[in-house]
């Protein structure tokens, strides 16, 4: 990286503290960490977790005066336009064309740009064009999707490539009695079977799927996608392309394609429309045939704020005191695929990484997260997390985060690592936050160390959000509202959210999750109960009595604001809760 390019980056970088975006701390480390990898600044800025991509838009737009742009809609632009920048030269340095101006003969090219600062790219598109040029801001995700689709031809719907591969079957089927020199089995399904699977991938991305699932059966191929929680059928491939589509997907995730016999495990990473996206495959073998599940893991996720998971305000205030307490344990609590992970990520964006040794045990490292020291457990060394915490501790952390508590041992070395001054995170297997004391206690942990380390638990469960499009209202009945009153113990004295269906909802009613959740603070009234063995309901009752809510206080608030539908609170489970009248 040249003199000039770092010129360029100081000054992106001095109106983003002119704009009180970042501070000059984060500015030095991101422009040491551009300069060693060579990539752009903003791009380190949002990977770094200083500033979001939208603030980093916004703040460029009102201190340079300029205009903000929307390429949301990006196949609106005229391909015609774009293309008067060279395509290197637009890939490279990030730069769409969104119109052309002709003012007084003059022809002026309207440039959408992540950093309009950089005036070295401003000057060589005007040497290249012959046109002068005006820019503005737009958001690097959306200029990336912006030039995917100038430039490059993008996978075609899923369900029209099923189609056409059921058509290739049949018409050969017909043609079967026709003498041919080609020997049976030579057909070649290599061609069909990538066009599958890159529609297939890109459908998933395009519906926000978490997980593909690849499922053989006797005669035909079950496909599902998990999307918000709930695993629905897509487009399968015919049975004659079964095999060609499992071995395509082993392929792209470096499996043994030959190995049929044992589970496998691999990685895989998809790039369409702008949208970049780790995946884990596995593959198990079953009577029918091997199964294969493609888990998605969306780098964004690992960039949200507490404050845009759907927490309440005052839970999220009371989360950030204790995230930054100097020492303790805050145990995340709930059942697998309930977004624990997307909040430890949240907590991580909370701390200062710059200026912290902050280590991660994980099994397995799931997002790769510049500034923080991440490791992977491998029992099958002997390198678990018992003996990572040994050993970090000696490492001069500053924050520790294990991915799991799993045992006795686990527990005993992060009491002693909170005992010794250091902050730990790290999730648990229970239903409630208050539970984490009971299954601790189980686990051999004495209570007078758990009263001594725990700060907080935090159980949380994602239910599903009614689709804004289509999303409407009613008034309950009576009796309707005499049951809800038993249920939730309260007057229901709101009208409440119904789904309907639409096209941008897939006519399930529902658009995107949000989190309910339940915080339990180990306070000084708490600490002596807990070292004296009280039981969860005595816990309970003075932990609500200092303000403490429960998960169906939460999702409450969530159907008295429309968000969602009584029967997603209903799926929650909360009839196991006894609540005082």
């Amino acid at each position: 990286m040249n003199e000039k390019t770092t010129g360029t980056m100081r000054r992106l970088g001095d109106v983003l503290i002119d704009a009180e975006r970042v501070n000059p701390i984060q500015l030095e480390h991101a422009l040491d960490v551009s300069k060693s990898r060579g990539t752009r600044l903003g791009e380190t800025l949002i990977e770094l977790g200083f500033i979001e991509e939208d603030e980093l838009a916004s703040a460029l737009a009102e201190r340079l005066e300029i205009e903000l742009v929307d390429l949301s809609m990006a196949d609106a632009l005229d391909p015609e336009s774009i293309r008067l920048v060279p395509e290197e030269l637009a890939l490279t340095h990030r730069v769409v064309v969104i119109g052309v101006e002709n003012t007084d003969g003059a022809t002026q090219l309207l440039l959408a740009m992540s950093d309009p600062t950089d005036q070295l790219v401003l000057q060589k598109i005007k040497d290249v064009s012959g046109f002068a040029v005006r820019p503005s801001v737009a958001t690097e995700s959306q200029i990336n999707a912006a030039l995917d689709s100038a430039y490059k031809e993008l996978p075609r719907p899923l369900d029209e490539v099923t189609a056409e591969l059921r058509r290739d079957t049949e018409r050969e089927l017909e043609r079967t009695h026709i003498p041919s020199t080609q020997r049976p089995g030579e057909r070649d399904k290599s061609a069909p079977a990538v066009r599958y699977i890159e529609s297939l991938l890109y459908a998933a991305l395009q519906r926000h799927a978490s997980d593909i699932h690849v499922e053989p059966r006797e005669f035909t191929t079950n496909v599902r996608f998990r999307i918000d929680g709930q695993l629905r059928n897509m487009p399968a491939p015919p049975p004659g392309y079964r095999d060609e589509v499992i071995a395509r997907l082993k392929l792209l995730a470096e499996l043994d394609v030959a190995e049929h016999r044992k589970p496998q495990s691999g990685s895989l990473s998809i790039r369409f429309a702008g949208r970049s996206v780790d995946s884990r495959v596995s593959t198990m073998p079953g009577v029918t045939g091997e199964k294969v599940v493609v888990r998605l893991l969306d780098r964004s996720l690992t960039r949200l704020r507490l404050d845009t998971l759907g927490f309440e305000e005052e839970s999220v205030a009371r989360m950030r005191n204790l995230i930054h307490a100097p020492h303790g344990i805050f145990l995340l609590c709930g059942p697998t695929g309930c977004g624990k992970t997307t909040t430890m990520y949240s907590f991580l964006r909370e701390l200062d990484r710059h200026a912290s040794n902050i280590v991660t045990v994980e099994d397995p490292v799931e997002y790769h997260l510049p500034g923080i020291h991440q490791i992977n457990v491998k029992p099958n060394i002997g390198l678990d997390y018992a003996e990572c915490l040994r050993t970090l501790l000696r490492q001069d952390p500053d924050v520790l985060i294990l991915g799991e508590v799993r045992d006795l041992e686990t527990l005993q070395v992060a009491v002693r690592a909170s005992l010794t001054g250091h902050p730990v995170f790290s999730t648990l297997h229970t239903n409630t936050a208050i539970s984490s004391v009971t299954r601790m206690a189980n686990m051999g942990l004495e209570h007078y160390l758990i009263a001594a380390t725990l700060n907080a638990a935090l159980s949380q469960q994602l239910i599903r959000r009614v689709c804004p499009h289509c999303g409407q209202k009613r008034t309950p009945g009576k009796n309707e509202r005499a049951d809800l009153k038993r249920f939730f113990g309260r007057e229901v004295d709101f009208d409440i959210a119904v789904t309907k269906g639409c096209d941008a909802c897939d006519y399930t009613g529902y658009l995107g999750r949000v989190a309910v959740e339940e915080l339990f603070v180990v306070d000084d009234d708490i600490r002596p109960m807990i070292s004296d063995h009280a039981n969860e309901a005595q816990l309970g009752e003075v932990a609500r009595k200092s303000g403490m809510k429960l998960l169906i206080d939460h999702a409450f608030e969530k159907l008295r604001d429309g968000t969602t539908t009584v029967e997603e609170v209903l799926s929650l489970g909360f009839h196991q809760i006894e609540r005082d009248e």
